[in-house]
Formats: C-alpha cells, sequence, structure tokens
C-alpha cells in the first residue's frame, strides 16, 4: 500500500489536512488488525493440521540397504563421502545427515 497514495486520494475526497491524517491513521490501522488475523488464522490452521498428523514439507528419502556397507568403507577411510553418495544416488549432504542420525542412534542403543 503507498501511503503517499492513499494520503492524497483521502484529501482528494476530504479537503482537510486534519481529517485525512486522521482517515490514513485509521484505514493502517485497520490494514494491520486484518494482517494480524489473517496471520492468526493461517498459524492456527497450520497447528490444527499438524495436530491431525499431516506432515509439511518434502519428505525424508528412505535410506537405501547398502547404507551399512557403504558407510562402514567410509567410515574405514576406504572412500570418500561424495563417492558414497555417489554409490547410493543421492547428495552428499544426504549421505552425511544419514551418517550423523546413524552415529547419533549407536549413541543412543
Amino acid at each position: 500500500m503507498n501511503i503517499d497514495k492513499l494520503h492524497q486520494e483521502i484529501y482528494d475526497i476530504v479537503q482537510d489536512d486534519t481529517k485525512t491524517a486522521l482517515v490514513v491513521k485509521l484505514v493502517i490501522k485497520n490494514k494491520k488488525e486484518e494482517e494480524a488475523k489473517r496471520k492468526e488464522k493461517i498459524i492456527n490452521g497450520i497447528k490444527a493440521a499438524q495436530d491431525k498428523g499431516v506432515v509439511f514439507g518434502r519428505p525424508k528419502k528412505k535410506i537405501p540397504e547398502q547404507f551399512d556397507i557403504i558407510y562402514e568403507m567410509y567410515e574405514k577411510h576406504r572412500v570418500s563421502s561424495r563417492a558414497a553418495a555417489r554409490m547410493l544416488g543421492v547428495a552428499q549432504s544426504t549421505f552425511l545427515k544419514w551418517c550423523n542420525e546413524h552415529e547419533c542412534s549407536e549413541v543412543h542403543q
């Protein structure tokens, strides 16, 4: 919303600076309140959907069966993380994330 343009349009109708300033203030306040209500409604909708089990975002890639073998090779420094990722057909960052998850799960066992 262009406030200067709004101010000029209201002034053209009202022909009074004081009243124009007051009307512009009210319009801006109303716009902010509507936006706050809209954001709150969106947040509540997202929370309700999550409570029902809706999952947002991209689905996780399933860890392939051969991950354990390749992970062992990676741990023993036989292959790099980049080569291991290439063998599994995933990005290096995905492979490293899986490694981190694998290491964390071993610690908690």
